[in-house]
């Protein structure tokens, strides 16, 4: 048998490691914990939609991999559920009609992107993007072109009055309603609802909340 390469050995690790949204983990303290997995992306897009990313990922101080895992949580459809499972390893339920449909009619695009992307994006991203691609009958890298083009980021004026709205309205928010959600979780609510909009509190953006607030987060959405 050949013996594999040191980047054929990490590529088959990631690829096992992905086949689960989530993974326990071990913290510092020792604590136990769970973090979210990675999979591997690999499109071509124009370079039009390459530049963007780029100016995207320096404005909003973030590795590209991380830009475009923002794009793709915060600008697709959902497309999963809690899945009511006491694992901490199974989160979510997802559309299995969508994520793995028995029949595909994929429309692709008529010319070549120009530059190659190769990603690690976040597992929950990429089944969302999954099932986003079959729902719509369009290729990933016209999906992520698209997105990347049209996405608009907020302006510091536009932080700066998100931040004082989040801090007006957060201790108004939790008086009404934390009663309740300390009396049945213990913990006061991370998210408040916008304009038909669900922020976090604190202005954590999704690649950085961790499972507990992604369910919850999820939960507004089906309750909404």
């Amino acid at each position: 048998m050949k013996k594999l390469t040191k980047d054929q050995k990490y590529y088959r690790k990631q690829k096992k490691d992905g086949l689960k949204d989530f993974r326990q983990t071990t913290r510092e303290d020792g604590s136990k914990g769970v973090r979210v997995t990675r999979k591997t992306i690999n499109v071509s897009i124009s370079t039009r939609a390459f530049e963007r990313l780029i100016e995207l990922s320096k404005i909003c101080e973030l590795t590209r991999w991380q830009m475009l895992t923002r794009i793709i949580l915060t600008q697709l459809p959902r497309y999963a559920s809690l899945s009511g499972s006491s694992s901490p390893t199974e989160r979510y339920s997802w559309d299995e009609s969508l994520l793995n449909p028995s029949d595909q009619k994929i429309r692709y695009k008529g010319t070549e992107g120009e530059r190659q992307v190769t990603y690690q994006i976040t597992s929950t991203a990429y089944n969302k993007l999954e099932c986003h691609k079959n729902a719509v009958a369009l290729s990933k890298a016209r999906i992520i072109q698209s997105l990347i083009l049209n996405y608009e980021p907020m302006t510091k004026e536009q932080l700066e009055k998100q931040k004082t709205y989040i801090n007006e309205s957060r201790k108004a928010h939790q008086k009404k309603i934390a009663g309740q959600s300390l009396a049945t979780t213990g913990k006061a609510p991370k998210f408040i609802e916008r304009g038909g909009t669900i922020i976090h509190v604190k202005g954590i953006p999704p690649e950085g909340w961790d499972d507990e607030e992604f369910d919850e987060f999820l939960t507004m959405q089906q309750s909404s």
